[in-house]
């Protein structure tokens, strides 16, 4: 690869103008990028004007780097369908995806140039988000309700991924069975049986996961507690929290048919972690996400016996 690259950075994105310029003054100051041919997709399910195309360009459009936009047609709405959109219009091999909430730290690129360098047989790369954090009391309970384990780079028995709350407390790259969503680099040539599943809608949940699940047959996948990021989590252009509850439950059981592990026992777990999820909420006075976790939980019986 030598001492430079190319990498495509998607952003895909649905009416946050305010956290995408955000995310797009942090790639402008990304340091020692010089040598590098630097591609800023945009790809929007909404709307953005030519003002605030014209601004964001002005901040990227320097040396090596440029800025591409992509509006999308109304019929290919949702997260995934930008994921699949953003691999197809892509123009170089290697494919960082980072969510329109974003802050990069100044040297992110260049510290994901140097880890694709030192691993050069990474199907993936990820980094760590700053914001998250994780207390001793709230890592048993994630233990408890079977969404983590002790290792950060495992999925949990029920196929959750909470074990990245750990990863920004991490001192050196590990394996990790999963990238988080909202930066994560792949080569491209790994990428090619991601599509548009019907289980993925919207907001699409789990995303992230099902193109981990798929490109990680490839090969091993990596997180670098170096590459550091604020991921702001905005409401904006969300589900609403019932939706939200419901689908982290379906989607999940989706997800262990997809790395085949949607057998008896991960079942049980996931039916576990379905009934803590609805039982905290219920505690927590949020009738919605309450409604969705029990809804989730009922589905999943008659969706494992179809399996």
């Amino acid at each position: 690869m030598g001492n430079s690259i190319e990498l495509s950075v998607a952003i895909c994105t649905r009416n946050r103008h305010k956290d995408l310029m955000k995310c797009v003054e942090s790639i402008s100051r990304q340091t020692n990028m010089e040598e590098d041919s630097i591609e800023v997709i945009i790809v929007d399910d909404g709307d953005t004007d030519r003002d605030w195309l014209d601004h964001a360009g002005s901040l990227i459009n320097k040396g090596n780097m440029y800025l591409r936009y992509y509006k999308k047609d109304p019929s290919e709405a949702g997260l995934i369908k930008s994921r699949v959109k953003s691999i197809e219009i892509s123009s170089y091999e290697t494919i960082l995806f980072i969510d329109d909430d974003v802050e990069l730290s100044a040297n992110y690129l260049d510290v994901l140039k140097q880890t694709l360098i030192s691993y050069p047989e990474a199907v993936g790369i990820s980094g760590a988000d700053q914001g998250l954090s994780c207390s001793l009391k709230g890592r048993f309970m994630m233990i408890l309700s079977g969404r983590s384990l002790f290792s950060p780079g495992k999925y949990s028995l029920s196929g959750f991924a909470s074990a990245m709350n750990l990863w920004n407390i991490q001192k050196n790259v590990f394996r990790t069975e999963f990238l988080h969503g909202c930066n994560m680099c792949y080569r491209k040539q790994y990428l090619s049986e991601i599509e548009a599943v019907s289980w993925l809608q919207g907001y699409s949940l789990g995303e992230d996961l099902y193109i981990s699940a798929l490109a990680g047959k490839h090969g091993p996948m990596y997180v670098n507690p170096d590459l550091k990021l604020i991921h702001h989590g905005s409401p904006t252009s969300r589900d609403n929290a019932e939706q939200v509850a419901h689908t982290k439950i379906i989607n999940h059981f989706h997800l262990l048919k997809t790395r085949n592990k949607a057998n008896y026992f991960r079942y049980f777990m996931l039916r576990w972690t379905a009934g803590f999820l609805s039982l905290e909420a219920k505690f927590n006075r949020n009738h919605e996400a309450y409604l969705g976790y029990k809804k989730g939980k009922e589905e999943l019986r008659s969706l494992f016996k179809g399996a």
